[in-house]
């Protein structure tokens, strides 16, 4: 993070600055690497520099100043609308992802009820039938020995 320059590094700047605009040679592009050294020691970019001389020399009028501060009011306004709009959404968004997470585990739930009573569903259909059998032969062997028999045929008879 660039720090916030000194007035007495301003005054350096300014100085080199002037010895980039002499006439020798030499001068100039010793001044020149020093200004170069200067800003990658403390992160400083071209453009940065460019502003702190027209902010520190005033070549920005009051005028441009003033547009320039509306122009990113304006923006932080927007970025402040989009920020709620997002976080907004972004509450909306965890209330469906929350119905759906509640969704899924009753589906679960119900599932894996369906599936435990899935083998006693068999179990009790095939203990039905079973029972059911059982009652009929029961039925009809109770009904037999309730109706008149007649004389037992003695069917040895026939075998002779």
């Amino acid at each position: 993070m660039a720090r916030a320059p000194d007035p007495r590094e301003i005054k350096i700047l300014s100085d080199i600055l002037a010895l980039v605009l002499d006439e020798q040679p030499g001068h100039a592009a010793t001044a020149l690497e020093r200004i170069r050294q200067m800003a990658r020691r403390d992160g400083v970019t071209g453009g940065a520099l460019k502003n702190l001389f027209a902010t520190r020399i005033g070549t920005l009028s009051g005028k441009d100043e003033t547009d320039r501060e509306k122009r990113l009011r304006e923006h932080i306004s927007g970025l402040e609308r989009r920020l709620g709009q997002s976080e907004s959404d972004t509450r909306t968004a965890q209330m469906r992802l929350g119905r759906c997470q509640t969704d899924l585990g009753l589906i679960q739930l119900e599932l894996a009820t369906l599936r435990m009573q899935r083998p006693w569903r068999y179990i009790a259909i095939v203990f039905a039938a079973g029972a059911g059998l059982l009652v009929g032969i029961a039925g009809t062997q109770f009904y037999h020995s309730l109706s008149v028999t007649r004389a037992p045929i003695d069917r040895a008879s026939y075998l002779r």
